[in-house]
């Protein structure tokens, strides 16, 4: 008797753990390698010359964006959709705020990069920045 309770709580532990690790996992975004320095408010970026202000870069695995939050702050986002890795997320013209994904309509917040509508569960990816007061170096 004990053996076939054993050996039933062994099969419900292995298909438990089979089906955590071969479901879908939009968190799984891809990483791609970022590293670069730039001076936000030299006139090549000038979108990033203004707070709300914000600018595409290569690097990551589908892009990065990079928003100025404030004089002194900046935010660095993936733009794979960790709904659809291979879809960028865009900025939203008319809000300047949000992202979206212009294959599955889930959107986020450049505040945080956390999803607010569409099928993506999990927010993008952020990457960490340095600003100096010259310099605003993105990194992974």
């Amino acid at each position: 008797m004990k053996s076939s309770v054993g050996k039933i709580l062994l099969f419900l532990l292995l298909l438990s753990c089979s089906v955590v690790f071969t479901g879908c996992n939009e968190a799984d975004t891809p990483i791609g390698y970022v590293n670069f320095t730039i001076e936000p408010n030299s006139t090549r970026y000038s979108n990033l010359n203004r707070v709300g202000g914000y600018e595409y870069f290569v690097g990551g695995y589908k892009g990065v964006v990079v928003f100025r939050y404030s004089l002194t702050e900046f935010l660095a986002y993936e733009r794979a959709c960790p709904h659809d890795h291979e879809t960028r997320v865009e900025v939203l013209e008319d809000s300047g705020v949000i992202l979206q994904c212009p294959e599955c309509g889930s959107q986020f917040i450049y505040t945080d990069g956390s999803p607010i509508k569409g099928p993506s569960v999990f927010g993008l990816r952020q990457y960490s920045t340095y600003y100096d007061g010259r310099y605003l170096s993105v990194y992974n």
